[in-house]
């Protein structure tokens, strides 16, 4: 085939480009898929009307190495999950009992086109952080925040899709292809720049990259002081120079909501990228400094609703990632995202992190949607707020709803070992308990310093038997964060099913008595409890962590540690105080 064309497979609502190995919906929305879900789809569009056995289908995905048929069980599975297909619905893939699968839509491979006309009726683009040339290590806090505010402005155009900022960043220091970097991401151009900071004197370089062939769609460089004015000029120069190379007639509000600046004070500007940068390593130092840059940012210009929101995530983060009392940090983090919202009413991610906050701690569930809704109208391409609501909807029983948001999540960002793990969490809620597993092996294999993705994955081991598997998961998260409540419960409730009860005593016994030291949330002891079959204990624990405002108890009526315990009164009786029940 030229390698200037592109064959297209259409079917249903589906465009398949089997040279860019993307899947997209018609109105060019990308869909996420691992590599061998992907390989299994091309493999039965290619053969369309054909009942392909297991083994042929087995033979073409994994050609060089020997699986068990349920690695293809689970692959049709998340075909049919990505492709919308309900429960007991066969609009694409049909089991054909005792043979195989067929895909059964009708297939129509499109007019071949020039491969180049695709970025301009699809267009998608990931922005790589700016590369720092200056002398100053330092400086690395204004070059990723400079890329940042460029994703955030362009993810204000409808038409375009805009990678996240974790999976546009996973790039950061290493010497990846440009065609390699569009595959991961599944986009279709690339912007990446440089920037040298000399005294108060800044060079900024962009580019703008076709994918398809490494064409520069265009470059600039831009010497401009260190000034806001300047800073966001520049900004506004390359943003309104993608917007020309797609071709894109912007709605005059889209454009003023697009190139709208928050603060025009330096110091302000400065210490609110400081604070996001710090706060991204999701570590207790990391969390701790961003909280204190976020606060110098407010007293820089307290008029400036950004560094509100950053406030609420960290006094958030405190309570949900870092296991402190959620009755000192959650109401703190509630009143920063009202000031934000007061400071801008249009801003999504402070509607987004007030409705996470209401969720977290009041647990008022409609009230919480309501925010997620308004953020959403506001910012439709927000992965945050897909996944939080998802968090939402998978806690309160919606399990098709909240795996369609967190899929969403994962297509806007979907090399982000969170959103991963949280889609693997969804599924596990969900009660297919397989799916979780593979997502979170994948989970884990993207991102293998992600704990919440091992945590997990020792749930859903333990919830398969496979306790080997699940303890040393379990062991993985603790490794990445010893002190944390969460880790030390999953290790203890793993050990209490393995029969090593005497560890798990060990282990509720080091909670118990660092708790009279600090804050240790009482629904992790009420886990060790569980594991070692003393409902008495583990009801008056929960009850505690009920008193305490735990955030983990919204997780009460869907995490699978549970279910045996769904028909006690007492716990019926908690779920029925959370608006949990039926």
């Amino acid at each position: 085939m030229d390698p200037q064309t592109a064959r297209v497979y259409e079917f249903g609502s589906f465009r398949l480009y089997g040279s860019k190995r993307q899947l997209l919906r018609r109105d060019g929305t990308p869909v996420s898929l691992t590599s061998k879900a992907f390989d299994t789809l091309t493999y039965l569009v290619e053969h369309a009307g054909t009942v392909l056995q297991k083994d042929v289908l087995m033979r073409a995905v994994w050609a060089d190495t020997v699986v068990e048929e349920n690695n293809l069980n689970q692959n049709i599975s998340i075909l049919r999950r990505a492709l919308g297909e309900g429960s007991g619905e066969h609009r694409y893939i049909a089991t054909v009992p005792g043979h195989g699968y067929q895909f059964v839509a009708q297939v129509i491979v499109a007019a071949e086109q020039p491969a180049r006309s695709q970025p301009y009726q699809e267009a998608s683009i990931a922005v790589l952080p700016f590369a720092n040339l200056s002398a100053d290590p330092d400086n690395e806090y204004f070059c990723d925040g400079l890329a940042e505010e460029l994703i955030n402005t362009l993810s204000q155009l409808h038409r375009v899709r805009v990678v996240a900022r974790t999976s546009a960043f996973s790039f950061k220091g290493k010497q990846a292809d440009i065609r390699e970097i569009a595959e991961k991401l599944g986009v279709n151009m690339v912007l990446e720049g440089s920037v040298q900071k000399s005294g108060n004197r800044l060079r900024i370089t962009a580019q703008l990259i076709d994918t398809a062939d490494d064409c520069h769609l265009w470059s600039q460089r831009y010497d401009r002081e260190m000034e806001m004015r300047d800073i966001f000029e520049v900004q506004d120069e390359i943003t309104l120079a993608v917007v020309d190379a797609l071709k894109l007639k912007l709605p005059p509000g889209e454009k003023s909501a697009a190139l709208r600046h928050h603060t025009e004070n330096v110091k302000a500007h400065e210490l609110y990228l400081k604070g996001r940068f710090h706060l991204f390593w999701m570590t207790p130092f990391g969390i701790t400094s961003g909280l204190s840059y976020f606060q110098g940012a407010i007293q820089a210009d307290p008029s400036d609703a950004l560094p509100h929101v950053g406030l609420a995530h960290a006094y958030r983060m405190f309570a949900t990632v870092l296991g402190m009392c959620p009755n000192e940090f959650l109401p703190k983090a509630k009143a920063a995202a009202e000031r934000a919202i007061e400071l801008d009413r249009k801003l999504a991610e402070a509607y987004a992190v007030l409705a996470f906050t209401i969720f977290w701690h009041e647990w008022a569930w409609k009230t919480s949607e309501k925010y997620f809704r308004q953020a959403l109208e506001l910012n439709q391409n927000s992965a945050d707020t897909h996944w939080m609501y998802g968090v939402l909807l998978s806690s309160t029983g919606r399990h098709e709803e909240a795996l369609a948001e967190v899929a969403r999540a994962r297509e806007l960002d979907p090399l982000s070992g969170l959103i991963n793990a949280q889609e693997g969490i969804s599924l596990l809620h969900a009660g297919r308990t397989d799916e979780a597993v593979l997502r979170f092996r994948e989970t884990v294999e993207l991102d293998p310093n992600g704990r919440l993705a091992h945590t997990y994955a020792a749930d859903a081991y333990a919830e398969k038997g496979l306790l080997a598997e699940a303890l040393a998961e379990a062991r993985a998260a603790r490794a990445l964060f010893p002190e944390g409540s969460h880790a030390i419960a999953r290790e203890a409730y793993v050990n209490s099913k393995l029969g090593r009860k005497a560890e798990a005593r060990a282990a509720l016994g080091q909670l118990l008595q660092i708790s009279s030291g600090r804050y240790v949330p009482a629904y992790q002891i009420a886990i060790i409890h569980h594991g070692l079959d003393e409902p008495g204990e583990t009801l008056l624990w929960l009850e505690r962590a009920f008193e305490q405002r735990d955030p983990s108890m919204v997780f009460l009526k869907v995490h699978v540690l549970w279910k045996n315990l769904r028909d006690d009164p007492r716990f019926v009786s908690l779920l029925k105080r959370m608006n949990l029940f039926p």
